[in-house]
């Protein structure tokens, strides 16, 4: 069977890709009303499995312009060294004042010629939202 993403590589590959979208992310337009907040996640990560995450470093910031949540999507590309372009998706949706749904799927965008894409690892969690 075709191994997942590993780990190492995936530092190697798209640390670019990866600050680009980390720090605070803001949801519309910033006003005296706005808020950061810090989500956490809470999912199961299969053992060797990379993750094209924008929690790879760590919990997230996001800059909320009022109180309530709003659904959030985290887009990331990676090049690994399975000769394929790679989107993972997460997608957040509120469930209630602190906490969202969470879903990731990845996507190959693209493959050099011969490539064996790995295997996908999609997952689902929760993420809360704290102080």
């Amino acid at each position: 069977m075709q191994q997942a993403l590993t780990a190492p590589i995936f530092r190697s590959v798209v640390l670019g890709g990866l600050v680009l979208s980390l720090g605070a992310v803001h949801v519309g337009t910033t006003s005296s009303n706005s808020v950061t907040r810090r989500l956490v996640l809470h999912a199961v990560e299969e053992p060797n499995a990379i993750y094209l995450s924008a929690w790879d470093e760590g919990d997230v910031k996001v800059t909320f312009d009022a109180a309530e949540l709003h659904p959030l999507t985290f887009e990331m590309r990676a090049s690994v060294y399975d000769g394929c372009r790679w989107l993972g998706t997460e997608t957040l949706v509120p469930i209630d004042d602190r906490s969202y749904a969470y879903d990731y799927s990845e996507t190959i965008l693209s493959c050099n010629k011969g490539a064996v894409p790995l295997r996908k690892t999609p997952r689902t969690g929760i993420v809360t939202v704290e102080d």
